[in-house]
């Protein structure tokens, strides 16, 4: 079947892939169709889902999602990939209370599709029921990425292997021996030849990758006498797909009435890593509804501008624990703002130059951030300690992994105190452009009357 090459001005909604981090871990082997009809089923899923539905699959919308040829051929290879996803069980090693278990089950049930190729364009299938604790109500412990980063793959094994590699993204490293690889991928039988499994596999991943992707990755082979026991792989973000792929958020453009629920929220965030209806519901108990949507709105502003913001969800938990420090008035302790007899104050020009502080703040703490980040990872030695010093912190949470952890703002706050406080030559340049610029504009609003 030919297929159409992949052109960067095409325009996809994103949509995300959820999965419990022990079902990436799975041992299974797809193939490209059972991995197309997976993968679509997967993005049907709604965060806040407590049960499967019966998923309706257009082949109309998997050719337009995975930039297919709408040939003859194609309505036959969808069902019968979704056939062959039915009869195919998966190997999940799981932590118990009684110790660690090996749990099989079949992916999907009750595929319903018209018996002809001509008289429809879709079938109707659902996720196994023992598949819910993998899929459905995730909080912890669990993989989630845009989806876009797999249309283009066109090896069923590339995407098993960015899924692998996906989670370990923000420690850059992740170890295999090469026997538990080929039983996580299902290929001890198909290549028993390490050569053969490294040209076929590893290779042919590493240039889908870093041609599809948003992350790439290169690879160290370990040996034992003389044969390969297992492989180093280093795991970088792609900044050529990730800078394509900027996330241009729509801009908040009207204020909405105090009758707007947390869904609409919800709605607006929703696309994040991270985001679930507990957080949103929880924002809503701590603060009123015009707090919450000026936060959101900083957000959707500083992503429709372009800024590289990794972490959407933790940034949001950080501008809503400021309570005083991007809004103009507040019932607890309001902005005050003298008149001045003599001159008109422009409440707009007080508000314009607001905003010019608040984006200001934000400036410093993502640039703050990515010389951390930076310098961490050309520091091995140190970003090691770091990791170390972090899960000796009280705010460690022992129930999740260490990725996870990284995504707490709290932590993150830690670790920047940590190397600011170890290296403060770093900042130098930056901190004394910040405080020059602030102080202009504090000024400028001194002189409109603003006291602060």
């Amino acid at each position: 079947m030919s297929e159409k090459k992949n052109t960067a001005s095409r325009v996809q909604s994103v949509k995300l892939v959820r999965k419990a981090n022990n079902l990436v871990e799975g041992k299974y082997r797809f193939d490209i169709w059972e991995m197309r009809v997976f993968t679509k089923m997967l993005t049907m899923i709604l965060p806040s889902d407590e049960d499967f539905k019966e998923y309706r699959i257009y082949l109309k919308e998997v050719i337009d999602d995975f930039n297919l040829a709408a040939d003859k051929q194609s309505y036959k290879l969808l069902k019968d990939g979704a056939v062959k996803l039915m009869k195919k069980e998966i190997k999940i090693i799981r932590d118990t209370e009684e110790g660690e278990k090996e749990f099989l089950t079949h992916i999907a049930v009750g595929l319903d599709s018209f018996t002809s190729r001509t008289q429809g364009s879709y079938l109707d299938i659902s996720f196994h029921p023992k598949m819910k604790p993998f899929l459905l109500q995730l909080q912890t412990q669990f993989l989630m990425y845009d989806v876009r980063n797999v249309l283009q793959l066109q090896s069923s094994y590339s995407v098993r292997i960015y899924e692998l590699l996906k989670q370990y993204e923000k420690i850059g490293k992740r170890t295999f021996s090469v026997d538990d690889l080929k039983e996580t991928l299902a290929v001890m039988d198909k290549y028993p030849l390490y050569a053969n499994f490294k040209q076929r596999i590893i290779m042919k991943a590493q240039e889908d990758l870093a041609t599809y992707t948003d992350i790439r990755f290169t690879f160290e082979e370990v040996k034992k006498g003389r044969a390969i026991q297992s492989i180093i792989f280093t795991i970088k973000s792609n900044k050529t797909i990730v800078e394509e792929r900027k996330l241009l958020t729509p801009i908040l453009t009207k204020v909405f009435d105090e009758n707007s629920s947390n869904v609409e929220i919800y709605n607006l965030v929703k696309e994040f890593p991270g985001v679930n209806q507990t957080t949103i519901n929880d924002w809503f108990a701590k603060y009123s509804h015009e707090y919450i949507v000026e936060r959101v709105n900083i957000l959707l502003k500083q992503l429709a501008k372009g800024k590289d913001i990794k972490n959407p969800m933790g940034y949001l938990q950080k501008l809503m624990l400021q309570d005083t420090l991007f809004t103009i008035t507040d019932e607890k302790n309001p902005t005050k703002i003298t008149a001045n007899k003599n001159t008109k104050i422009s409440e707009k020009s007080i508000k314009d130059k607001m905003k010019e502080l608040e984006d200001l703040k934000i400036f410093y703490y993502e640039t703050q951030n990515q010389i951390i980040n930076e310098f961490l990872l050309k520091n091995e030695k140190e970003n090691k300690r770091v990791l170390e010093y972090i899960q000796l912190s009280p705010h460690y949470d022992g129930n999740i992994s260490l990725e996870e952890n990284l995504q707490r703002v709290t932590l993150i706050a830690i670790i920047n105190t940590k190397v600011k406080e170890a290296y403060p030559q770093l900042f130098l340049d930056l901190d004394s452009k910040y405080w020059a610029h602030e102080k202009n504009i504090k000024q400028q609003l001194r002189e409109l009357g603003w006291i602060g």
